[in-house]
């Protein structure tokens, strides 16, 4: 899976979206882990920043990638300078923060390609939300953000359809129903045999 966020608006920036996407859904076939599709990303991105007016790194993105094994027992992910994702197990929630900085995509050759992947368990029942920053950028009226481990603590939420929909009320609670940023979101839950997946936008 991937999620991300690119840099800027406008037309430049919805080709580098698309451009990234063409590549994830090519390249996660090919590439033997998350380090070298991400390594992959970069390249690929670079080249067609290439042709883009303006400064180079101007255009960048920040993006997660996850892999779930088929027996769904461990998650593996790279964060690309996103967002940490939330995991969700037994009423608890924690920050799965990476144990070492990644580059955004289209900044290796800038900051070096090191990328590190990390690995959690994933249990029956566990869930797994991925978001962009319009989430915790999101205002309350005294110019308060988000604060999404609170919340996520708070939600009862048994599947990810549930978990989005708590997400998205308390959201629109907290900015008084002014959402001003794009925001998107993916859930995942451990289910008995295959993980069940849902996104969100």
């Amino acid at each position: 899976m991937i999620i991300g966020d690119v840099r800027g608006k406008g037309l430049p920036t919805v080709g580098m979206a698309s451009a990234i996407l063409g590549c994830f859904r090519e390249a996660a076939y090919d590439e033997p882990d998350l380090a070298r599709l991400a390594r992959r990303l970069d390249v690929s991105t670079s080249r067609y920043t290439a042709l883009l007016p303006g400064d180079q790194m101007e255009y960048f993105a920040t993006a997660v990638l996850v892999e779930i094994p088929d027996d769904g027992s461990a998650v593996g992910i790279v964060n690309l300078g996103h967002p940490p994702p939330l995991l969700l197990s037994a009423g608890k929630v924690r920050e799965v923060t990476p144990t070492a900085p990644s580059p955004p995509i289209n900044m290796g050759a800038l900051i070096g390609e090191d990328y590190r992947i990390d690995a959690f368990s994933f249990a029956a029942e566990d869930q797994l939300l991925l978001y962009t920053d319009g989430v915790t950028e999101t205002r309350d009226h005294t110019g308060a953000f988000f604060p999404l481990v609170q919340h996520a603590g708070q939600w009862d939420a048994d599947s990810p359809s549930r978990l989005l929909g708590q997400l998205h009320s308390d959201l629109v609670h907290y900015s008084h129903g002014r959402l001003d940023d794009d925001i998107a979101a993916i859930a995942v839950r451990a289910a008995a045999g295959t993980p069940s997946y849902r996104r969100g936008r």
